[in-house]
Formats: C-alpha cells, structure tokens, sequence
C-alpha cells in the first residue's frame, strides 16, 4: 500500500493545511490556538459547561480544562460555576472573544472555501455527504470510535 492510500494519513494532512490557513489568517491576534473552540461557544445555542465542551470538541476534560486556562489567562472566557451543581463550571465568552469572532467566523468561512474550491458544486455536496456518512458510522459505532487527545495518544473513554 503506498503512502497516499493510507485514508488517515490523507485526512491528517488535509486536516493540518486547514488548521494552518485559519492559524495563518488569525496569527495576529493574542492567541495562537483553540480558535475552534471559541468558534463553538459562540455557535451553542446554550451555555456550555466544560464537560460539555469537551464532548462538542470531542477532546478529553483534562485538555478542556487546560484550552480553558489558556484562553481565560488570554481574557476570551471565564468559567462560572454552575449554582445547582457547584461540580459543573460554565464557560463564558468575554467582550475580547466577541470582538474577535467575526474574524474567526471569517477564518474558517475562507479555509472553508479554499478546500471546496477545488471541486466542482456536484463533487462539494458528495464530499460533505460522504464525510458526513463516515463520521456518522463512527459516532453510532462505540466500538469503532477510539478516543485521543489533542496530541493525537489514545485515551481511556
């Protein structure tokens, strides 16, 4: 089998140039990491709590805690803990995030872009569908589903 047949080796590489354009694009900010993250918070229709977050970035709760630290000592989030469940802690967008997240919307609307622009508008809806297909298969599938943390280790579920 030679090197680009390995799917996951394709799917790392297209995963990191993406990564890097949106790192690119929004390298003058403060932070250099975790743009997604605060991309999700933004998108919730609800307050997420940190375990809930971890789930959505389908990370592990100590790497949650760790992006938390890093973007609360950055000043785009707070936690808030919970008042019924002093165990749960919310995380808040701050007016620094608010004021940046239009850019970081438009970040991954151009990464977006770039990637698709490649295909044709038939080819763009097949291959949203079948990536779509396949993660679906992974989500319903437990068994198949095998968790890692950012650092691509795995870890116990």
């Amino acid at each position: 089998m030679s090197h680009e047949q390995v799917i996951g080796n394709l799917f790392m590489n297209l995963s990191k140039d993406y990564v890097a354009q949106v790192t690119d694009r929004l390298s003058h900010l403060d932070i250099e990491r975790h743009f997604y993250a605060l991309y999700v918070l933004d998108q919730s229709t609800e307050t997420l709590t940190q375990s809930k977050l971890a789930e959505e970035l389908q990370v592990d709760k100590v790497a949650v805690v760790r992006l938390v630290d890093y973007l609360t000592e950055a000043g785009y989030v707070r936690r808030q803990v919970d008042k019924q469940d002093r165990r749960k802690q919310h995380v808040m967008l701050l007016p620094k995030a608010e004021e940046v997240l239009p850019e970081i919307r438009e970040a991954f609307s151009e990464a977006n872009q770039s990637i698709l622009n490649v295909l044709d508008e038939s080819e763009r809806k097949d291959f949203i569908r079948l990536a779509a297909k396949i993660r679906g298969f992974y989500e319903e599938n437990p068994m198949n589903h095998v968790k890692v943390n950012m650092n691509y280790k795995r870890v116990k579920a």
